[in-house]
């Protein structure tokens, strides 16, 4: 299956703590946006690691994190234990027989790319008609009024890293197709130490153009709400 992170599973969390993602910022937004004692589902919840600190902020709330990296979901069954649900499953697809009142996608299944005069819908779910079908699928699992919460996300670009352990995180960036509808790019992820590759992956992250991304997700039911304060979350709610 295509856009796992399987191959960097052991440098997972040591790359996204070094600095990728605030976890604790992201969580504490997330819970003045949404209040107290929701039934959350998180799309791509890798790790566990923004349902550990949200637990810290609200231990009230009921979490039920999906990924189809199932390596990744084994590192945070051993984090979160059985605070949290944790379900390998395709968004597009999956079909869990319950309904949530908010929803988190923390850039892994889709996110917001902030280009500054506009923004962008996206993520790694592939072509049109996918992320109209996961988005109908994600508004059959919300309750009427849910919000959807899409990190927001600044352009891609290479850079390099280096992490503890003397470990040096590369990424880089190359496009791969363009169309009046949207365009498409690889993410590849190198792990090295001493000139040595310890571990790579590659992603497919597909952006749609301004119209298109408001339509899929309007045509899903989903509507743009005003947070202006809100600085790591564009939030959505399902009408």
């Amino acid at each position: 299956m295509d856009n796992q992170y399987t191959n960097i599973t052991e440098y997972y969390d040591l790359w996204v703590t070094s600095g990728y993602y605030n976890y604790p910022f992201m969580a504490k937004e997330a819970c003045n946006i949404v209040g107290g004692g929701r039934n959350i589902i998180e799309l791509g919840v890798g790790t566990g690691l923004l349902v550990e600190e949200y637990l810290k902020i609200d231990p009230s709330c009921q979490f039920t994190g999906v990924d189809f990296t199932a390596s990744l979901l084994e590192i945070g069954a051993k984090r979160l234990g059985d605070r949290v649900q944790l379900i390998e499953a395709d968004v597009v697809s999956m079909d869990l027989n319950a309904t949530f009142d908010v929803a988190i996608s923390n850039g892994g299944v889709w996110g917001i790319l902030d280009l500054g005069d506009r923004w962008q819908f996206g993520g790694h779910v592939p072509g049109v008609e996918a992320n109209r079908k996961g988005l109908e699928n994600l508004a059959r699992h919300l309750q009427t009024g849910a919000l959807l919460l899409l990190h927001l996300q600044k352009p891609h670009q290479d850079f390099d890293k280096v992490l503890p352990g003397d470990i040096v995180y590369s990424q880089s960036i190359e496009t791969q197709e363009e169309t009046p509808e949207y365009y498409s790019f690889k993410k590849r992820y190198f792990f090295k130490k001493d000139d040595k590759v310890l571990a790579t992956e590659e992603i497919l992250v597909t952006c749609f153009n301004p119209e298109l991304s408001q339509n899929l997700l309007s045509d899903a039911g989903f509507e743009l709400q005003d947070f202006p304060d809100a600085e790591y979350f564009a939030v959505y709610k399902k009408q």
